[in-house]
């Protein structure tokens, strides 16, 4: 069965006193090409946009810019499509069951697909804002890490930068080969807790080894940390999973595995691997042992 298509379609009405000489429709947004519908307003003909018909199949409102011209006499009218459901309603929609956010701050989503005999891949959105506007969207991934489609996936939390202790929005849907791709499932709000950020680290006793620290060669440690506030930047407090102070004691107690160079004498340098608005992973940052708070950034940088 093919996929269902949009019909989306208009005539314009219009009074001239002679013959048009030019018409054009133009995609104002989401941005796209223009249109020479001459002929087609000529023979009274009702207008169909292969954008929409063929490659624009999802829901929402297009805006649109109608250009007819007299000679050097121009107007212009601006309009907008509502397009509705777009695809097969034999591609089933999922449905996300719970989202359940761990000790360690891994987000798991609990979600059920109701026919799998034409399911070629599920995508996941999660948003700050229930409405998804583009802005609104922080990550979005096709193809679940279990390639099986069971119950259950473990958000992908290294390349999604959740933010930590946020009020948060996700949606599933299918894709079915063939048969399109479903609508959106309900969204499910939750807050996620605290997952940390990874980190390349050498230790008071370490010479500054910018290898090391730029692609985790020995000595350095990667290690699992959380920041107050969240921003890194001179006076931020490094901390540990638990919440406290990434200082030489604690890494002794909480950290077992770690290094017995950072259980003596602590954290000095720390790279950030997380990239977004907040983590540039090309910095260095001078730590002060003792406490744990970030002393200095480096002139040194990775890349």
């Amino acid at each position: 069965m093919a996929a269902a298509k949009c019909d989306a379609s208009f005539k314009i009405e219009y009074e001239s006193s002679s013959p048009i000489t030019e018409a054009t429709v133009t995609y104002l947004n989401p941005p796209g090409p223009t249109h020479d519908i001459k002929q087609l307003l000529a023979m009274n003909n009702t207008i169909k946009l292969n954008d929409i018909q063929n490659d624009i199949q999802t829901s929402g409102t297009y805006d649109l810019e109608v250009k007819l011209a007299v000679g050097g006499v121009v107007t212009t009218q601006g309009f907008s499509l509502e397009v509705g459901r777009c695809t097969s309603s034999s591609c089933e929609i999922p449905k996300v069951l719970e989202i359940k956010v761990l000790e360690d701050g891994q987000i798991v989503m609990n979600y059920e697909v109701f026919n799998t005999s034409n399911l070629t891949a599920l995508e996941y959105q999660i948003a700050k804002d229930p409405g998804f506007k583009d802005e609104d969207i922080i990550y979005s991934k096709v193809g679940f890490s279990d390639v099986n489609y069971t119950q259950f996936e473990n958000i992908d939390m290294r390349n999604g930068n959740i933010p930590d202790k946020t009020r948060l929005y996700i949606r599933i849907r299918k894709y079915c080969g063939k048969n399109g791709v479903s609508d959106w499932s309900d969204f499910v709000e939750f807050d996620s807790g605290i997952w940390g950020v990874e980190a390349y680290c050498l230790s008071g006793v370490d010479d500054r080894d910018k290898d090391a620290l730029c692609f985790g060669t020995p000595p350095a440690w990667l290690v699992k940390v959380t920041l107050k506030p969240f921003r890194p930047d001179v006076g931020t407090l490094i901390c540990l999973t638990n919440g406290k102070p990434a200082t030489p004691d604690n890494i002794r107690e909480i950290e077992q595995n770690a290094p017995d160079n950072f259980k003596k004498s602590g954290i000095r340098w720390i790279r950030f691997l997380r990239s977004n608005s907040e983590f540039n992973p090309s910095l260095i940052y001078l730590v002060k042992q003792e406490t744990a708070e970030i002393d200095a950034i480096e002139d040194v940088k990775c890349y």
